[in-house]
């Protein structure tokens, strides 16, 4: 019988645990209890109260009491954390629920998040809603958050019906789908791209597919990048294909819409890994019309929906956004190759199109030649990332790098099949 477990503070969310247990209880399920109540004088009944908590963590929960309450609950959310962990690692625990407000949400996210992709995890939320963010509760996992419309402050007709929907939503995962990822049938290709450089990297990846690999595309969102970077450096992710490094306009400002903490190129630099890399969006930033530059007005930019714009960035920007991806590359330590496409980074930047300036692309290329390591081949493209044109030559660097040679004297035989594959 699989095991679930439910996370919820057991002195102000007891009628929600308890009904969300005879839920489970009822699906037949074995069922476990996160408590990670602190509350002073409080008495869990249930499995794992706070004191197993801090005790998971190497702490005496008796001698860390009189600590502030932010501190004390730091303690039980990493015990939980470090909990649902080991349970998994043990083949103890198949999927995770957790309810709550701000400080149960965030706790029970930590929890989630420190298991395996595919493990069924469902967070019911008081604080996911209207302008909260999300980074904090999901990050870079595959948890289903479910707004709780009603607090959760005692059981009514809204809450029964929101609890049983994520009783059942993990139920029904638990059952028919969840487990940790397998491994992958095929070498694994890690790939970037959003809306403005779609066409052009999907076209790549597709090509790439066809020799042979498995593709994972990431959107460059902030989210996706860090994604990205954890990934590989959980050595699911064998090669990269990084063609959309917009984040990293993101890191040199240190805030806005794809800002992650996550320091993008560095993984796969520092694993080693063949990479083909090209700066698509790394001309530009997205703005909201309410944060735009001052000097918005003189710099070539489009909206992209009602509320958040594409802006070009200045010459100064540029140089030290493409200086920051050079000095990243520049620490690799295995075969890089880097593709200039001549005739624009992204959608939008054609001749006669509104972000169209072959200035501030030539002056983005100026950094890349004279700073990029003479050991990396710097080769430009005489097309639009968008095009036909770039995706081929991409793919066909990527497979180079994949499946090289044996011997020095199959490299012409070899290259002639890598340009087939990319050009058919």
């Amino acid at each position: 019988m699989k095991t679930v477990a439910i996370m919820a503070s057991g002195d102000t969310k007891r009628q929600e645990l308890e009904y969300a247990l005879g839920l489970l209880k009822e699906a037949r399920l074995r069922v476990t209890v996160i408590d990670p109540a602190t509350a002073p004088g409080y008495r869990s009944p249930f499995p794992w109260p706070r004191e197993r908590l801090a005790a998971e963590i190497g702490l005496d929960w008796e001698a860390e009491a009189g600590r502030p309450k932010h501190e004390l609950l730091e303690i039980v959310a990493e015990g939980a954390a470090a909990l649902a962990a080991r349970l998994c690692a043990e083949g103890r625990l198949h999927g995770i629920l957790a309810l709550g407000g701000l400080q149960n949400s965030t706790a029970g996210a930590r929890a989630m998040k420190r298991l395996p992709l595919g493990i069924p995890k469902v967070l019911v939320s008081t604080v996911a809603s209207g302008r909260r963010t999300f980074d904090q509760l999901v990050g870079t996992r595959d948890i289903l958050v479910l707004p709780s419309i009603v607090d959760l402050a005692g059981l009514n007709t809204i809450s029964r019906h929101v609890l049983r929907n994520a009783v059942w939503a993990l139920v029904g995962m638990v059952r028919h789908a969840g487990g940790p990822l397998g491994q992958p049938r095929r070498p694994v290709v890690g790939t970037t791209l959003m809306g403005a450089t779609n066409d052009g990297v999907d076209r790549a990846a597709r090509l790439v597919e066809r020799a042979g690999y498995e593709v994972m595309a990431f959107h460059t969102s902030g989210a996706g990048g860090q994604a990205l970077e954890e990934l590989i450096e959980e050595g699911l992710i064998e090669a990269v294909m990084d063609l959309t490094l917009h984040e990293v306009v993101y890191e040199y400002f240190g805030r806005g819409f794809g800002y992650s903490p996550a320091r993008r190129l560095t993984a796969g630099a520092a694993k080693g890994l063949p990479m083909v890399v090209a700066p698509g969006g790394l001309d530009f930033i997205c703005q909201w019309g309410h944060e735009l530059f001052p000097d918005a007005e003189n710099r070539r930019m489009i909206w992209h929906n009602a509320q958040l714009a594409h802006v070009r960035l200045s010459a100064d920007e540029l140089r030290a956004v493409a200086g920051l991806v050079v000095e990243r590359l520049n620490g690799a330590r295995g075969p890089v190759t880097v593709l200039l496409p001549r005739r624009g980074l992204r959608s939008f930047t054609r001749p006669g199109e509104p972000l169209h300036d072959p200035d501030l692309d030539q002056l983005l290329f100026t950094v890349f030649e004279r700073g990029l390591r003479q050991d990396f081949p710097l080769k430009y493209v005489d097309a639009n990332l968008m095009d036909e044109a770039f995706s081929r030559a991409a793919a066909e660097e990527m497979l180079k790098l994949l499946r090289p040679p044996a011997r020095m004297d199959d490299w012409t035989s070899y290259s002639a099949t890598a340009s087939a594959v990319a050009g058919s």
